[in-house]
């Protein structure tokens, strides 16, 4: 992997670093806020029901107090002084409690503190005197009521008294504040949407914080804490759509012990996701610049590895030139000293030979001796004239994108005479885009077909085909072709530029063609061999920059 590559991943793995670890920080916070909201609901939970189990304590003993007087003193007259003061005494005992009243079963007075109420008066329609003459039950809280003897809202508690048969004797009533009560649960709620409940058992609401008079003795049994919660166990909490706002919240509850009647607190979600969001907001104006720092700092490491690793593709390109022309110079230095001697000794000793005969008189043999003379003079301007077209490739132009596709389709429509004289066809696969000099890429596809059609098999069909694959930062270009005359074995071959006593054939000289694929890919910066993979199967392999 480029260092460049290597520089972006890394500056994307801090960049995730960054945003996982925020990220995990706000979820944390959201978990903790959750956790800390649903503990101080159930502390709170906890503190009320202890409180409102003492109201009703409270009131449970003064029925009890008035129950075991009225034992004792059954005849006493209605609105008896005597027994006023004592209903004062006790009162004042309970600060919790509005009034006690006693009732007798057809709803008129016989006793009240501290109001009298008026003549005539009656609450035999109330729901605490009702229940009592219907049904033997114990300790009963009524529904909220306007009281018709103060005008005041009192949550009323009641007890019968019956006689050693168990008749109804009268009906024992005390009033709770219920204004003090709802104005407890405001003051002590989470701000600004928690709310504190006190309802009945059979789900009717009793007291509310904020106080809300169109809620007070509704029936919420179809809500969530009584359809599914209470039921299952008398404290908890959940977090649930509530049935007395429709609004999503976080609650506790408590069953109030051996009461009919349970607290309930609660908190708006939305009010912790609204702190959930102030934090998580912090924390992303902190991220932010973070974030784009890392970015900012792999951006610039990346800018100037690229522009390394460019100097260093062009320090590669010249050398790989420089290595070229030393390699030239080479060629260049064994043709002027072998090469080119073989034709020249040739020409030399059949001139001498030529004199020889014509100073002997002998001229027989004078046409054969100039043949040879002629051929070592061919096989010289042949070695010459390749040695020219090697040194005429010039240096590459400044690259461009050069689509191998096109150039292939080039170089067949060029070649389609020869490949139809020669029954063979070319089949190309997809073949890149790259950056390179178009002139000599074309120069390489053409002479690189040139040199397996001039070593084709005679009298035989062949099909040449190619294909390219990226290999890392190279494409792998692959040329193959069947039923060729030519053995490259399985390791790289050097193609030289021409082997001693080499002429063109008719076809050109294969040697040249790949000896100039050779110069043109290294001029790129890639790399060029040969394989024989088979009974004439050849494959010419070209590694070539992707950039």
């Amino acid at each position: 992997m480029r260092a460049s590559t290597s520089v972006v991943v890394m500056g994307a793995l801090a960049v995730l670093f960054i945003v996982a670890t925020f990220s995990s920080m706000a979820w944390q916070r959201r978990s903790d806020l959750m956790r800390d909201r649903q503990a101080n609901t159930e502390r709170l939970a906890d503190t009320l029901a202890e409180h409102t189990s003492g109201i009703f304590r409270q009131a449970a003993l003064v029925l009890s107090l008035v129950g075991e007087r009225l034992d004792r003193e059954w005849g006493i007259g209605p609105l008896d002084p005597a027994f006023g003061g004592f209903l004062s005494s006790t009162l004042r005992q309970a600060p919790q409690l509005a009034s006690i009243r006693v009732v007798a079963p057809d709803g008129s007075f016989l006793h009240s503190y501290p109001e009298r109420p008026p003549g005539g008066l009656t609450v035999a329609d109330r729901d605490y005197v009702q229940v009592h003459r219907h049904q033997n039950v114990g300790l009963f809280i009524g529904k909220p009521t306007i009281s018709r003897v103060n005008g005041l809202p009192v949550l009323p508690v009641s007890q019968a008294h019956r006689d050693p048969d168990g008749r109804l004797e009268a009906v024992v009533a005390v009033t709770i504040h219920l204004d003090q009560l709802n104005t407890l649960f405001d003051s002590v709620r989470h701000k600004p949407n928690g709310t504190i409940a006190l309802f009945g058992t059979d789900g009717t609401l009793l007291g509310r914080g904020p106080a809300d008079e169109s809620m007070i003795g509704k029936d919420f049994s179809q809500g969530p804490l009584f359809r599914d919660h209470l039921a299952a166990a008398p404290t908890g909490s959940y977090a649930s759509v509530v049935a007395t706002d429709g609004r999503l919240r976080q609650a506790s509850y408590r069953r109030l012990s051996n009461l009919p009647a349970v607290i309930s607190v609660s908190t708006l979600y939305d009010d912790t996701m609204a702190e959930w969001r102030d934090y998580a907001t912090t924390l992303a104006i902190i991220a932010l610049p973070l974030t784009l720092a890392a970015a900012a700092i792999t951006w610039a490491l990346y800018r100037q590895l690229v522009e390394r690793e460019r100097f260093e593709r062009l320090l590669a390109r010249r050398t790989t030139d420089l290595e070229l022309a030393n390699e030239e110079l080479r060629h260049m230095a064994e043709i002027s000293a072998h090469h080119l001697q073989e034709p020249l000794r040739t020409v030399l000793s059949y001139a001498q030979l030529l004199v020889r005969k014509a100073a002997g008189g002998e001229g027989g043999d004078l046409g054969e001796y100039l043949g040879f003379i002629r051929s070592g003079i061919e096989r010289m301007r042949a070695q010459l004239d390749a040695l020219q077209r090697y040194l005429g490739v010039a240096q590459c132009s400044p690259y461009q994108p050069v689509s191998l596709s096109g150039i292939a389709a080039e170089t067949v429509s060029l070649l389609e005479p020869r490949l139809k004289a020669a029954g063979a066809v070319i089949k190309a696969g997809e073949l890149p885009e790259i950056m390179g000099d178009r002139q000599h890429l074309a120069g390489l596809f053409h002479h690189m077909v040139s040199a397996i059609l001039a070593r084709r098999r005679p009298d035989a069909r062949q099909t040449i085909g190619m294909s390219a694959e990226r290999d890392d930062d190279m494409w792998h270009l692959t040329v193959s072709a069947d039923n060729t005359d030519i053995d490259f074995g399985e390791s790289e071959t050097s193609f030289p530029l021409m082997s001693p006593g080499s002429t063109p054939g008719k076809d050109g000289n294969p040697t040249l063609s790949l000896a100039l694929c050779r110069k043109i890919t290294q001029m790129h910066g890639g790399r060029l061999w040969a394989e024989t993979t088979g009974e004439g199967q050849t494959r010419l392999h070209v590694l070539l920059p992707a950039e």
